[in-house]
């Protein structure tokens, strides 16, 4: 698997951050029917975060 650049990466975090953003309204809305996917994203941008910090401290 190729490495993906640190630009790549924020590119994606950008992504799931208005994914989050839209499900988030959804849920407050009430019109969520699939809340697990809020604690997903919200630990899939963390995963991606953490693996650019380490990739900028190599």
């Amino acid at each position: 698997m190729a490495k993906k650049k640190p630009s790549q990466n924020i590119s994606e975090i950008e992504k799931l951050n208005m994914e989050f953003l839209d499900l988030k309204l959804k849920n407050t809305a009430g019109s969520l029917k699939e809340t697990h996917k809020l604690s997903e994203i919200r630990k899939n941008i963390a995963r991606l975060k953490t693996k650019i910090r380490m990739e900028v401290e190599k």
